[in-house]
């Protein structure tokens, strides 16, 4: 029997077709409901007008949406990179790849590639990966990308890349020195940044810095009638269902004179590795942050689950954490199969406002990967000796 092999070019002709069919709503759709489209660049003219080319645009209301881009890095060579796009357009595979940036980008292109016999190595400069991610979950992940035979190079930072003939050279810096990697293709994935630079926002007197553009709950800047969404924002998590949904939030602020507003509390989250990480809520270390006492509630999938070893994914657990005395749930978080969906549970139980005690008394489906969030929930879940989660930083 031959070895099964991979079909990339395939794979991303797929991938491309899938992507070209999710456009929602549709161009025309827009220019149907009575929407006007201009294509190009604005820029702020005044409070009120925005500029693209030689066109002036007027509104009593404008709402900023221009996203993020990839960071401009003061690294020599930093143009050989490519960023994410470039890479998912690929219809080729390196036989070596260097990512810079071990965040949600970097490690699902990691995993990735790893998975379909790329040589991987991850350049970054924390002490871990995936830096905001509850510390739990990404230390699995860090054993999971090393049995992988991905490469994490912590602590380490990118200073210059050249091309030598057909190959890449990645020259940084690491705890033990001077460090020298080679590389067909090197991923640019050192997060994402407020695209502000070209918007004029001074002749709108928008307040901005690096981190983006400050909004109050209701989406609005420090000018009323300027709203801000999406990654443009300062601190925004850079999901596309936030920023669907503050753009619905903002439209109809600006349209009607609303008041709506976001609540951050409950922001579920994937990081789409295989097999894949979901989140919602505070982690442990933002709780302390806090100033909250909490419990946490602790269960592995190996041990409660026959599904996941009926379907051959073991790996993995999922960890609640709780209010002392309240049991108001302030998080979850869970990396294995099946993790999105469990989160997403959690985070309709944390919205509709259940306790630890009400959501345990929910009953699970059996047999199912659920019943690992069940055990989770249940006070019999705590470890004896209770689990104790590392210092803050750890």
């Amino acid at each position: 029997m031959s070895e099964p092999r991979v079909d990339w070019a395939a794979a991303v002709d797929r991938a491309q077709a899938i992507v070209a069919g999710c456009a929602d709503p549709k161009p025309e759709e827009l220019i149907h409901g009575g929407a006007a489209i201009v294509a190009g660049a604005g820029r702020f003219v005044d409070p009120h007008t925005v500029a693209v080319g030689d066109r002036l645009l007027s509104g009593e209301s404008i709402v900023v949406a221009t996203g993020a881009r990839l960071p401009r890095l003061p690294v020599e060579g930093i143009e050989l990179a490519d960023g994410h796009v470039e890479m998912l357009e690929a219809r080729e595979l390196p036989r070596r790849l260097v990512v810079i940036g071990g965040g949600v980008i970097g490690m699902e292109f990691a995993f990735m590639m790893a998975r379909v016999g790329v040589e991987v190595s991850v350049v970054e400069l924390l002490d871990h990966v995936l830096g905001r991610v509850d510390h739990d979950v990404r230390s699995e992940v860090a054993a999971m990308a090393e049995r992988l035979g991905i490469t994490l190079h912590l602590s380490t930072r990118v200073e210059r890349l050249t091309r030598q003939g057909g190959a890449i050279e990645v020259e940084a810096a690491g705890p033990d020195g001077p460090l020298q990697l080679e590389a067909d293709r090197v991923l640019l994935a050192a997060g994402m940044v407020p695209a502000v630079d070209d918007l004029d926002l001074e002749a709108a007197g928008v307040t901005y810095d690096r981190h983006g553009i400050p909004t109050d709950a209701t989406l609005r800047t420090n000018v009323a009638h300027i709203y801000a969404i999406g990654d443009v924002r300062a601190g925004a998590y850079q999901l596309s269902p936030v920023a669907t949904q503050q753009g619905m939030m903002a439209a109809g602020n600006a349209l009607r004179g609303g008041q709506a507003a976001f609540d951050d509390r409950v922001v579920p989250y994937l990081v789409g590795l295989t097999p894949p990480v979901a989140g919602v809520g505070l982690t442990d270390d933002q709780a302390r942050d806090q100033g909250l006492e909490f419990e946490v509630h602790r269960q592995d999938y190996k041990d409660v689950c026959p599904v996941g070893n009926v379907v051959g994914e073991p790996e993995g657990f999922v960890k609640v954490l709780a209010e002392a005395g309240s049991g108001r749930i302030l998080g979850a978080h869970a990396v294995g199969a099946g993790s999105p969906e469990l989160i997403q549970g959690m985070a309709f139980a944390m919205t509709g406002g259940l306790t630890l005690a009400q959501a345990a008394g929910t009953l699970s489906v059996f047999p199912g990967l659920s019943q690992a969030l069940q055990h989770a929930l249940m006070p019999k879940a705590i470890h004896d000796p209770p689990y104790v989660p590392p210092p803050q930083g750890s």
